[in-house]
């Protein structure tokens, strides 16, 4: 089965082989699985430009435009999509991505250079506030924008008891929209820390230990188990009609619940992903080694050690599913004036590093090994093992000068 089929094969809206889902899904197969540049598309992202543009199409639909054939799309039904994503509250850079999509469907029917620039398709809108910044300048977090966070985890338990479990979840351990969805409460729990597997929704498949050190993290945890069935994932397994869920429609119905609560960026300033940006906050001051205030809270550069400081930095980003500290200021914004602290290197370690990376004295032959009897049954499995392992050597690549890195 297919990218396409795999993510969108049990659509409840319809059947996928006819009408215009048949036919995107047949350019999808045509064209997804190369990049622009020739080279072949990853499995993600296949997945995410058939997400991405069965949503747009699905958008059309709600606003009127039911085309019959996606090859007829033009340039007012891409103005018309953005408009609705503006009108939405969509970040920047989702917009611009998904601008990105339409732009290579666009030449996969033959119409390039159809899809125009952001700003061109909302030409009222300051073009500062379509420049597209990783860097939070102010804090996302619901609490920070005025939101009662109690006050609305108990209307989302009124609308729906597991969406609000959802977002018990999500605040206490920072998880993403699709990891809370899969998430198995049972499972995942492991004591002292919380388990996202691989294959449980992480970004990129990067699999993470949330560390459980407050005791309402334990409480939180404790009160989704005692509400699910062991070994069942968090999200719901029928649709309001009773038919199976599949994933892309427990996603779904997860933001038509953020909208029935009221978190759309249009109306409260913030997304579902601000119980991220509010997680991350409280890591960073309860911290129980290196506690410190974030920028988008008023925290300076100085407040503690360089050292420490990138450390803590470090372990909140890898709570968040991150390997680079540097991300972390999407979450919380960036310390003015911060650098890293350099490492430090003993006497010792210089001495030795540079003992490795001396050459050895020329005219002297280095002395050969000893030669080594083996038996035939050994040398078989030698040969074997040769065989099956890559000569590490063949990867050892010549430096100008001897380095030595710590």
């Amino acid at each position: 089965m297919n990218t396409t089929e795999a993510t969108h094969g049990r659509s409840t809206r319809g059947d996928i082989s006819t009408g215009w889902r048949g036919e995107l899904t047949k350019i999808l197969k045509e064209h997804a699985g190369v990049r622009m540049d020739g080279s072949v598309a990853s499995f993600r992202t296949q997945e995410l430009a058939a997400s991405a543009l069965f949503a747009s199409f699905d958008k059309l639909s709600e606003l009127g435009y039911k085309l019959q054939n996606p090859r007829n799309l033009g340039d007012r039904h891409v103005e018309v999509l953005v408009r609705a994503w503006h009108s939405q509250g969509k970040a920047v850079a989702t917009m611009q991505n998904e601008l990105s999509v339409l732009r290579k469907f666009s030449q996969w029917i033959g119409k390039k250079g159809m899809v125009r620039s952001l700003k061109n398709y909302l030409p009222a809108v300051p073009k500062e506030q379509l420049q597209r910044s990783s860097v939070a300048s102010g804090s996302k977090s619901w609490s920070a924008n005025g939101i009662d966070i109690d006050k609305k985890i108990a209307q989302a338990d009124a609308l729906n008891e597991r969406f609000g479990l959802m977002l018990r979840l999500a605040l206490a351990f920072g998880l993403r929209r699709k990891e809370v969805v899969m998430l198995r409460p049972w499972k995942c729990d492991h004591g002292e820390y919380l388990c996202i597997y691989a294959n449980a929704g992480p970004k990129t498949g990067r699999a993470r230990n949330i560390p459980i050190v407050n005791s309402y993290q334990r409480e939180v945890l404790d009160f989704v188990k005692s509400r699910v069935l062991k070994g069942a994932a968090m999200g719901w397994k029928t649709t309001r009609r009773g038919s199976p869920a599949d994933l892309q429609y427990q996603l779904k119905e997860y933001e038509r619940y953020m909208e029935a609560v009221g978190i759309t960026r249009r109306e409260a300033g913030v997304s579902g992903h601000g119980l991220r940006a509010e997680f991350a906050e409280n890591a960073a001051m309860t911290n129980p080694y290196y506690p410190f205030v974030p920028p988008t809270l008023g925290g300076m550069a100085d407040q503690i050690p360089a050292e420490d400081l990138d450390l803590a930095l470090s372990q909140v980003s890898e709570m968040l599913g991150h390997s680079r500290a540097g991300v972390t200021s999407s979450y919380y914004g960036q310390f003015k004036g911060f650098r890293r602290a350099p490492r430090k290197v003993s006497d010792e370690q210089r001495q030795a590093c540079s003992a490795r990376s001396r050459p050895g004295p020329r005219g002297v032959e280095t002395p050969k090994p000893a030669e080594v009897r083996t038996s035939k049954a050994h040398a078989k499995v030698g040969l074997r093992r040769t065989d099956a392992l890559l000569d590490i050597r063949q990867m050892d690549l010549p430096l100008k000068e001897p380095r030595c890195i710590f």
